[in-house]
C-alpha cells in the first residue's frame, strides 16, 4: 500500500488508513485463501479486532462498530455458534469489502 499523502508526514487519519488497509488486506487474504474450508478461527478474531481497535483509535466510530460486527462474526464461528457455509463466508467477504470502502471514504 502507498503513502497517502507522498512527501508530507503522516497524520493520526493517514496512518488509521493504512493500518486499517493492511487489516483488511489479511483477512480478505484469510477469508478467501481456503477455498470452502473455514478460515482461521483465532487469526480471523485477532484481525477483525485490531481493525475494531484501529478505528476506536482513530475516533472512526462507524467503521468501529462495523468491525465489531466483523468481530462477533468471527467469535461466533470460533466459540462454535455459527458454522462456517456459503452464508457466513459471503457475509464476512462482504463486510471486509464494505469495510475497505469504508475507510476509504473516511477521510472524506
Amino acid at each position: 500500500m502507498t503513502t497517502p499523502n507522498p512527501g508530507q508526514p503522516l497524520g493520526m487519519f493517514d496512518f488509521f488508513a493504512l493500518e486499517a488497509g493492511e487489516y483488511l488486506d489479511r483477512l480478505d487474504a484469510l477469508l478467501q485463501g481456503g477455498g470452502d474450508a473455514p478460515p482461521a478461527a483465532d487469526e480471523f478474531v485477532r484481525l477483525a479486532r485490531a481493525l475494531r481497535g484501529s478505528a476506536l483509535m482513530a475516533s472512526q466510530q462507524a467503521i468501529a462498530r462495523a468491525a465489531a460486527g466483523l468481530e462477533a462474526l468471527a467469535r461466533a464461528l470460533r466459540e462454535g455458534r455459527r458454522v462456517w457455509d456459503a452464508g457466513s463466508k459471503q457475509i464476512a467477504v462482504r463486510a471486509v469489502d464494505d469495510l475497505k470502502i469504508f475507510v476509504r471514504r473516511a477521510a472524506s
